[in-house]
């Protein structure tokens, strides 16, 4: 496979490789132009300048409309200009690293927050009650106002609280992650519309351009034959052959 040299990097690549300079969208080759004044715009780029200057392109997007780029902002722009993917199971990625103290606080949440616990601890007390009030009336081990009841009350109360509010927490923790990839994915829709915005613009502004070129190109042809025809005694001199335009 022949190689050939980068117009912008001069690194040696393969030949199929290159991006023509005549087929780029005109921010991208303002751009380039911008940065690099000498650059004479006739011969291809390869792919990781045309990536990095693609990033370039998308991040001037976010400056317009905001003060400071994030680092979050700045990698999807730099995933956008390479291709790469943002949509990930945020799910399994964050349980596959929890602990396990904190697997146990969410078992532990999850079922003091649900009828069966609800019902199994009414029981417990109804029991407790009954046993104290009715089967063991002198002598009781909890006498009426069951003190030891309410002790264990407030302290499964005071335990099971921190360990509800973990497992809250971590649940937040998860959301915030979810919350920041829907806003990737977000960012990285407006940013692909706004590109294919910009590749139609260009498309359509190279398409009037050549159209012009072709009307131009008509207008000499039927010339060249009005003066044959009106002056067929006079030479003329035949228009040279149509090239296409570079853009």
């Amino acid at each position: 496979m022949a190689k050939v040299n980068c117009s912008l990097c001069q690194q040696s690549v393969e030949a199929r490789t290159l991006f023509s300079a005549q087929k780029l969208e005109l921010p991208l080759f303002d751009l380039i132009k911008r940065d690099r004044p000498e650059w004479a715009g006739n011969r291809g780029i390869c792919t990781s300048c045309h990536d990095q200057y693609r990033a370039k392109k998308l991040l001037s997007y976010l400056e317009a409309e905001y003060d400071k780029i994030s680092e979050m902002e700045k990698a999807v722009v730099t995933k956008i200009a390479r291709r790469g993917r943002i949509t990930r199971l945020v799910d399994k990625e964050y349980e596959a690293s929890m602990t396990l103290g904190e697997r146990v606080a969410d078992h532990v949440a999850h079922f003091g927050g649900s009828w069966t616990f609800i019902g199994i601890f009414g029981a417990i007390l109804f029991v407790w009650m009954g046993i104290n009030t009715w089967l063991l009336v002198r002598h009781p081990f909890d006498p009426y106002p069951f003190i030891l009841l309410n002790l264990v009350l407030s302290t499964i109360a005071a335990l099971q609280a921190p360990v509800i509010m973990m497992s809250q927490n971590r649940q937040a923790e998860k959301d915030r992650m979810q919350a920041n990839q829907d806003y990737q994915i977000n960012l990285m829709a407006e940013m692909e519309i706004r590109d294919l915005h910009d590749k139609l613009d260009g498309l359509r502004n190279r398409q009037w351009h050549e159209l012009w070129h072709l009307q131009q190109r008509q207008l000499q042809l039927l010339e060249h034959l009005h003066k044959e025809i009106s002056h067929p005694e006079d030479a003329t001199v035949e228009p040279g052959p149509y090239l296409p335009p570079e853009i």
